[in-house]
């Protein structure tokens, strides 16, 4: 069953009840409000969604046109150079006041278990043309919330679309306790900014979740880091109820366990936001794409628009 409720002018709120499970959708951002399984919501935020408005850390938002970073806030295509707003130190980081995430989003679409959400964006932020957006969030009864995105433009323009919702598989405390594991066979390098340097082995590495790990066994927990997929596209995180699996078509994955996640206003059941509180799985190419013809990435354009699913299989253990 899909319901519709609407909030006030801006902001519609639709909840999805597939079986035991629900998941809730604002148009703000087209965010992931929250995920559960009966009385467990496996998804950090707020209550309501006006916080969500100045939220630090993109929480559960959708991102794009290009989320990660562009190096330098700029990049060159078909000999034009395109210049971005710098909002990540020197870098540009989930396309800045471009960003789908900030934006209101409209309902378009509804079944019994999914719901479409449309958007229109306006040029803005440097990246070339307008865009039109839609993603398709559907929830079966076996607990798989289904993210389905497409992206047209009227002119060529990167794209790398994603949701940054923040999980916590036990509903409280930190994440370090939850076991990962990632059939990523490599890692991309960084510099200070975060900006990829080399793709290299998994092996040997803090990186390596080929064999399920304990997030928090390692670096102390704190992860930021674009892991590439081999064959297979899984990551699997089992807390001490729940088991979280996630398959995609894309070719990496922005492995983020929250360590800056703090809020000015508490979050949901009245508690503020805090460091290693949910770890994010962003499906994605590799950051800084535009700029690294040697790196898999896309482009959108009048003629060509783009199309990734992602999926996040909730499993009571």
């Amino acid at each position: 069953m899909t319901e519709i409720r609407k909030i006030d002018d801006k902001v519609s709120e639709a909840i999805i009840t597939s079986g035991e499970y629900r998941v809730s959708i604002y148009t703000l951002g087209a965010i992931i409000h929250s995920f559960s399984h009966k009385d467990r919501d496996i998804i950090i935020g707020y209550d309501s969604y006006e916080p969500y408005l100045t939220a630090v850390g993109h929480i559960a938002e959708v991102v794009g046109p290009y989320a990660n970073r562009i190096c330098d806030a700029e990049f060159e295509m078909d000999g034009t150079r395109y210049v971005l707003e710098k909002n990540n130190g020197k870098n540009n980081l989930h396309s800045g006041s471009k960003n789908f995430g900030s934006k209101f989003w409209k309902i378009a679409e509804t079944t019994d278990n999914s719901v479409k959400l449309s958007l229109e964006s306006p040029e803005a932020g440097g990246f070339p043309g307008s865009h039109h957006a839609e993603i398709t969030y559907t929830l079966t009864e076996d607990g798989a919330l289904s993210l389905h995105y497409r992206v047209e433009s009227e002119k060529k323009c990167p794209v790398n679309v994603t949701n940054h919702a923040y999980f916590n598989l036990n509903g409280e405390g930190d994440i370090k306790g939850h076991k990962l594991m990632l059939t990523c066979p490599e890692y991309l390098t960084v510099d200070d900014g975060l900006i990829p340097v080399d793709r290299v082995s998994v092996e040997g590495t803090p990186y390596d979740f080929r064999s399920p790990e304990l997030i928090g066994a390692r670096l102390d927990g704190a992860y930021d880091n674009c892991l590439v997929f081999g064959e297979e596209k899984k990551a699997v995180v089992e807390g001490k109820d729940y088991i979280l699996e996630m398959t995609t078509d894309l070719p990496a994955v922005q492995l983020y366990t929250g360590i800056s996640l703090s809020s000015k206003v508490p979050g949901k059941n009245g508690k503020m936001l805090f460091p290693y509180q949910g770890f994010a799985l962003e499906t994605e190419f590799f950051p800084d794409s535009p700029n690294r013809p040697d790196f898999p990435g896309a482009y959108t354009d009048s003629d060509k628009p783009f199309e990734t699913t992602t999926v996040y299989k909730l499993i009571v253990k």
